[in-house]
């Protein structure tokens, strides 16, 4: 049992705080449960990933609040940066380096300059005193991530120049021991981390577009200079009642000379094969008036009857009386969608979902 004891201390004593680090770095409370501090570090862990999913949520998400998704990114860092210090503190607290100052152990521990490389490639290259190589990682890195925003086949390379300076970074460093195996996983979690952070951006424009609105035509509904999330599903099927964004028609463009093509925000009101007339105030469907509590005002125009045909849609705007809309300019072909429309997400005042 005491042979066994001072095995278990032996271990403990050879913790490296800024190893733990690392590992708190790519996968917060990671370096908590490589302290031995495991409950700890599985609520920290917990607690970054709902806090993600929430701040997602709320920017995103139909109901959610994208204001106070934003401001949450605040608390996000600070807990991060809580966790990286936690991570440092407990393997500093289990090992016999209590009573060492951080900096002079730093320049013994051989993950601190992978520590320096994790934050900027070439960082811990110029730490070791190896300028060039340093310089090098540096650009290589900052270049590919920067050059990524307009060429997505480099995503992958600038996770992988990070991840190849903090594995020269650890090999430059001068140590007797080495942990080939904790560092091939750290690298393996550096390139997935940075590429599912990088691709993020692109994900979100495959899924959710932008657009502003520039006129009154949708009021009450949509006020000028709201921002909206639009989904773009390639299943969408329109339903009436929907807000929809579209690509205008050549013969729904106010400007009939202009080759400019533009996003329009209409209401869908009748599908293909539904009978649409306009009369005495009221918009009916197959000889039923529809209840719209949305608009600004019954029309004061007359309309059809008509039939929708296949694959096209019969649009209008919330404010009947000043929309130019398919009352004006006829059906809507359903390729000219971009998608439905799903939620005010700017200005705070206004955040909230559309139906």
């Amino acid at each position: 049992m005491k042979i066994a004891s001072q095995t278990h201390e032996q271990q403990q004593a050879q913790k490296s705080p800024w190893l733990a680090v690392n590992l708190s770095a790519v996968l917060p409370g990671a370096g908590q449960i490589y302290d031995g501090a495991i409950a700890r570090g599985i609520v920290i862990a917990l607690a970054h990933v709902g806090l993600i999913w929430f701040i997602v949520w709320s920017i995103f998400g139909a109901q959610g609040n994208t204001a106070r998704g934003l401001l949450l990114l605040l608390p996000f860092f600070v807990l991060y940066l809580f966790n990286l210090w936690d991570s440092h503190h407990a393997a500093r607290r289990v090992s016999s380096l209590a009573n060492v100052s951080p900096l002079r152990f730093a320049t013994s521990d051989p993950w601190y300059p992978v520590l320096l490389s994790h934050v900027l490639p070439g960082l811990g290259q110029l730490y070791l005193q190896r300028a060039l190589v340093g310089g090098v990682l540096l650009l290589l890195g900052i270049g590919t991530a920067y050059l990524a925003n307009f060429y997505p086949i480099l995503l992958p390379v600038s996770p992988i120049i990070w991840a190849a300076a903090c594995g020269l970074a650890y090999w430059a460093s001068p140590t007797p021991r080495r942990q080939w195996g904790i560092l091939a996983g750290l690298l393996a979690a550096i390139v997935i981390i940075h590429l599912s952070i990088s691709s993020v951006p692109i994900v979100v424009q495959q899924l959710v577009a932008q657009t502003i609105i520039p006129s009154e035509s949708m009021l009450p509904t949509l006020e000028v200079q709201d921002r909206l999330f639009v989904r773009l599903w390639d299943n969408y099927q329109p339903q009436t009642g929907d807000v929809v964004v579209f690509y205008a028609p050549p013969y729904a463009r106010q400007d009939r000379d202009s080759d400019e093509e533009f996003l329009v925000v209409k209401r869908v009101i009748g599908l293909p094969g539904q009978q649409v007339e306009v009369r005495d105030g009221l918009v009916w469907i197959d000889g039923t008036a529809l209840n719209e509590p949305y608009i600004a005002e019954p029309p004061l125009y007359q309309w059809g009857p008509q039939t929708v045909p296949p694959n096209e849609l019969f649009v209008l705007g919330d404010n009947r009386n000043a929309s130019f809309d398919s009352h004006l300019w006829g059906f809507l072909p359903q390729p000219y969608l971009l998608g439905k429309a799903y939620k005010i997400y700017w200005p705070p005042r206004r955040v909230q979902p559309l139906s």
